[in-house]
């Protein structure tokens, strides 16, 4: 039962992370475009999935909570009462206007601590071994309560199912939530009034009760610089919490950022731009490196980018001379007007073919030859700068045209010529 708090002083007031409210803005209106393609885009099919794995989630947190009610030990005046008027006395000089619901939980050695919602009720959780590692340092304590407490006050826990959809996308998300860290560590800090005692708390999460004393602080500092490679730089963009070392970082230097250089952050593009391009590079090569290969089969047969003669439709593109548009052969196409087997266009020499265009320039001198005897009337040099220029020059279309002849040739040259 969650009692009202009686403020007998000014609450206190800090400032938020710089990003969180900028971050929040932008999930917002992110979510809220995301719910509606999610309504009307699927046509009310994707809200049932929605529904599915929103009642998935509730369920998980529904027994978390009975847990908690269930088992863990819950703080009250009669109940370890020390503690219990620490999140009293902290709640209200955060300004919140009821205690929050404190529990007491052993967890097999986990240093840390949590904030939750249930409905109405505000829920604070406090690891044993956390608290048995403060020991008697009651300053860093506060300071775990404290951080606790602000996610409460600030309202990180309120709209999580309006915001869902901008929560769980990759960086953005967990942008935000880095940047609630931050804001909850500089309450914690103000609620425990002692910067060197939220110091303490932080550096207990990170080496524990026995050797917290024994910590060099300023190489935990610097410890965070090594995370400025490529890889760490996005394993920390996708992390939802920020790093020990840059806490204890910002909280040695109030007002200060964390370590940043620009190394990390640009190898991190360059990773993830290569993710993107090296696909669709792939992809745009696979034409070119196939394209013998389908010659060989007959498969290609002119432009590879349609796999037909100009002006076919594409359905078409596989459709040999004699088959119908569904593959089927076509009996009238494949016989001439007396029923007999129909053969090919032919021209009973090159010189009742149409004129040669004139023969491109090609830095080969084989090729250039090639090209030459084919505007002198030579099919098979024609086939021969076909078959052996690059997909795409204007020798390889000048081959396949017969020199210019036949725009529209899908055959070799030299089938086009009585023998």
């Amino acid at each position: 039962m969650q009692e009202r708090v009686s403020i007998n002083q000014q609450p206190v007031l800090i400032k938020r992370w710089p990003s969180e409210i900028p971050l929040f803005v932008v999930i917002l209106v992110v979510s809220i475009i995301l719910w509606i393609a999610i309504i009307f885009g699927t046509v009310g099919i994707g809200l049932i999935y929605a529904l599915f794995f929103g009642l998935i989630f509730f369920f998980a947190h529904l027994a978390l909570i009975m847990h908690l009610r269930g088992s863990a030990i819950q703080l009250g005046p009669n109940q370890f009462p020390e503690i219990y008027h620490r999140v009293v006395e902290l709640s209200a000089k955060a300004g919140l206007k009821k205690t929050p619901d404190a529990y007491l939980f052993q967890a097999d050695g986990g240093l840390n601590a949590f904030a939750t919602k249930f409905f109405r009720s505000r829920i604070v959780t406090l690891y044993t071994d956390l608290l048995e590692a403060c020991g008697d340092d009651t300053t860093a304590r506060d300071m775990i309560i404290g951080h606790e407490i602000g996610h409460l006050r600030s309202g990180h826990l309120n709209w999580q199912l309006l915001t869902a959809p901008g929560r769980i996308m990759p960086f953005l998300g967990s942008a935000y939530s880095r940047a609630c860290e931050f804001t909850c560590d500089r309450w914690g800090a103000a609620l425990c009034g002692d910067p060197a005692g939220a110091h303490r708390g932080l550096i207990i999460l990170a080496a524990g009760g026995v050797y917290k004393k024994n910590v060099n602080v300023e190489a935990y500092i610097a410890q965070q610089r090594t995370l400025d490679t490529g890889w760490l730089t996005i394993g920390k963009w996708l992390a939802l919490y920020p790093p020990l070392s840059a806490r204890v970082d910002v909280l040695s230097r109030p007002g200060a950022r964390p370590y940043s250089s620009w190394k990390g952050p640009l190898r991190a593009l360059g990773i993830m731009a290569a993710f993107v391009l090296i696909p669709i590079l792939i992809a745009t090569s696979i034409p070119f490196v196939f394209q013998p290969m389908l010659r060989e089969m007959g498969v290609l047969s002119n432009d590879f980018g349609t796999i037909l003669s100009p002006g076919l439709a594409p359905q078409d593109s596989f459709r040999q001379p004699g088959s119908d548009t569904d593959g089927s052969a076509d009996p009238e196409a494949n016989s001439g007007a007396d029923g007999s087997p129909a053969t090919a266009p032919s021209f009973a020499s090159v010189a009742e073919m149409p004129s040669p265009q004139p023969a491109p320039t090609v830095a080969d001198e084989r090729l250039n030859e090639l090209a030459q005897q084919c505007q002198a009337g030579e099919m098979q040099a024609c086939d021969d700068l076909y078959n052996e220029t690059d997909f795409g020059t204007p020798a390889e279309q000048y081959g396949n045209t017969c020199g210019g002849r036949l725009p529209e040739n899908t055959e070799e040259c030299v089938s086009l010529v009585a023998q």
